[in-house]
C-alpha cells in the first residue's frame, strides 16, 4: 500500500472516532456543534476523482448518521460538501498554482488559504445539515445561529488538529 492510502485510511478512522467518541458526547448548548470529521474530506488530494470524493463523502457522513442514529442528515451534508469541494477550490486558485497530488492543507497552500477553504465548506455543510434537520423556514434564525456558532467551534477544532499534526517546512502563510 502506498503511503497516501495509509494516510487517508488513518485519518478516515481517526476523525471519525474522535468525533462519535468525544466531540458528539460533548454538550455545548444547544447551538454548537463541532465537526472535525469533515476535516477528511477538507485534505483529500486536489487530483482525487469527483465519483470518489462524493462516495467518500457519502460514507463518512453515513458512518457518523450511524454512530449517531440520524438517518441521512450527515451523509446529505457531507455529500453536498464534497459536491462543491472542486467549486470552491477552482474558484480559490488558479491551476498553476497547485500541484494535483497534493492535498489542500496550510502546509501546502497557507494558512489564509486554508482558513477560507475550510469557512465556505463548513457553511456548506452545516447550513444543509441544520436546514434539513430543521426542515422548517420559520427556524431559520436558528439555523443560522446553529451554522454560524458551529462554523467557529469547528473550525477552531480543526485549526488545533492540523497544528498537531502538521508537517514542518511548508509556509503558514
Amino acid at each position: 500500500m502506498n503511503n497516501r492510502l495509509i494516510t487517508n485510511i488513518t485519518r478516515f478512522f481517526g476523525l471519525l472516532l474522535f468525533q462519535v467518541l468525544i466531540i458528539d458526547n460533548i454538550r455545548l448548548g444547544y447551538y454548537i456543534h463541532p465537526y472535525i470529521y469533515v476535516l477528511f474530506i477538507f485534505l483529500l488530494p486536489f487530483n482525487i476523482q469527483k465519483w470518489q470524493l462524493l462516495l467518500l463523502g457519502f460514507v463518512t457522513g453515513l458512518t457518523v448518521d450511524l454512530f449517531n442514529g440520524t438517518p441521512g442528515l450527515n451523509a446529505a451534508a457531507t455529500v453536498f460538501m464534497a459536491f462543491i469541494r472542486p467549486y470552491v477550490i477552482n474558484g480559490m486558485t488558479r491551476r498553476k498554482d497547485i500541484n494535483p497530488n497534493d492535498e489542500p492543507s496550510f502546509n501546502n497552500m497557507g494558512l489564509s488559504w486554508f482558513l477560507l477553504y475550510s469557512l465556505l465548506l463548513l457553511t456548506a455543510h452545516n447550513f444543509i445539515l441544520f436546514s434539513i434537520e430543521a426542515f422548517s423556514f420559520k427556524l431559520i434564525g436558528v439555523i443560522l445561529m446553529q451554522t454560524l456558532l458551529s462554523i467557529f467551534s469547528s473550525l477552531l477544532l480543526i485549526f488545533i488538529i492540523t497544528l498537531l499534526f502538521k508537517k514542518s517546512n511548508k509556509k503558514l502563510i
